[in-house]
């Protein structure tokens, strides 16, 4: 269950007061949701200080590890180089050892594992928060050893990335039209299907660099023989699959938002998840009567289940589409 922050703070207090704080937290949820300011009160909470920022928790001698600037990855030498080294020197006297790791879930699999040793036996007194907007990118093995804070934002706002935004334009294109045909719902299965390429090409292009930048630098220092090539290929593939799949899912919880909210004006709920469209949504909830909403959600939340299976997505987008939208 999701809680707004003040409601996660009380229940981390209670669980202080009783001698029962666990080592290690992940604090998840959307953008909108401040996983860095939550971390900072937590922080605050747990060694009684009344710092502003991370960055001046920092300056105060806590370990904060992000991502690297070019490449976006968490490397496994961030674990052995930074967040070791500070475990284990002798320590300053502070109740706590306090490590944070923002955007955590961008440590690659490498960095996941050696981190887990020290997750599993981390010295007296040591509190990890890890910060991830998507907690599904970490090792089970991981997630089993952690308690997870899902945090949801303080006032019913939604930043939408790029691809979102289109996806929306097309629904809200959708809204304008007079009548649903088949020629229609192909025009916005074919729109949806070039948002996810053009998504997947640009994972491609970004993990692929990243790839190529570790040859070139392991080359210059070190031999490299072909096993390693093919397993950070395969370990590759298998980054840009996981992180489309992640991508595709969030704009089908969009589309199934979207459709929410039509369902929400029909019963006359105030409150909508996109109320910035709500316009459209209103549109869409005066032109389709209860039942023809009601097989559109349900062909919408049929497709949504079969993406997470081994179905043709082209297959299935094709047969959702027409249902839903014809």
């Amino acid at each position: 269950m999701a809680f707004k922050a003040d409601i996660a703070l009380q229940f981390v207090n209670r669980a202080r007061e009783r001698g029962r704080l666990g080592h290690a937290y992940l604090i998840c949820g959307p953008k909108e949701a401040d996983l860095p300011a939550f971390a900072v009160r937590m922080l605050n909470l747990v060694s009684g200080s009344g710092y502003k920022d991370l960055d001046t928790w920092e300056k105060h001698g806590i370990c904060v590890v992000r991502p690297e600037s070019k490449s976006r990855q968490i490397k496994v030498d961030a674990v052995r180089e930074q967040v070791e080294p500070y475990l284990f020197v002798t320590s300053s006297g502070a109740e706590h050892r306090l490590v944070v790791i923002a955007d955590a879930e961008r440590m690659n699999v490498q960095a996941q594992n050696a981190f887990l040793r020290t997750l599993e036996e981390p010295p007296p007194r040591t509190l990890f928060l890890l910060l991830s907007e998507q907690p599904q990118q970490f090792l089970e093995t991981i997630l089993s050893r952690v308690i997870r804070i899902s945090l949801i934002p303080e006032e019913n706002t939604r930043k939408l990335t790029p691809s979102e935004v289109r996806l929306v334009d097309l629904l809200s294109d959708l809204a304008n039209r007079k009548s649903d045909s088949l020629a229609g719902a192909m025009t916005l299965r074919r729109e949806f299907e070039e948002i996810l390429e053009d998504i997947h090409d640009a994972l491609t292009k970004q993990l692929e660099a990243v790839f190529e930048d570790e040859k070139k630098f392991y080359k210059s220092t070190t031999d490299v023989d072909n096993s390693w090539i093919k397993s950070r290929e395969e370990e590759t593939e298998a980054a840009i699959e996981s992180r489309y799949r992640q991508e595709r899912d969030a704009l089908m919880e969009l589309l199934l938002a979207w459709m929410g909210d039509v369902l929400r004006h029909q019963v006359g709920v105030e409150r909508l998840d996109l109320p910035d469209y709500a316009a459209a949504t209103k549109a869409l909830a005066a032109r389709w009567d209860a039942g023809t909403l009601a097989r559109r959600l349900k062909e919408l939340r049929r497709l949504h289940s079969n993406l997470h299976t081994n179905v043709n997505e082209t297959l299935a987008l094709d047969s959702a589409f027409i249902a839903a939208f014809a």
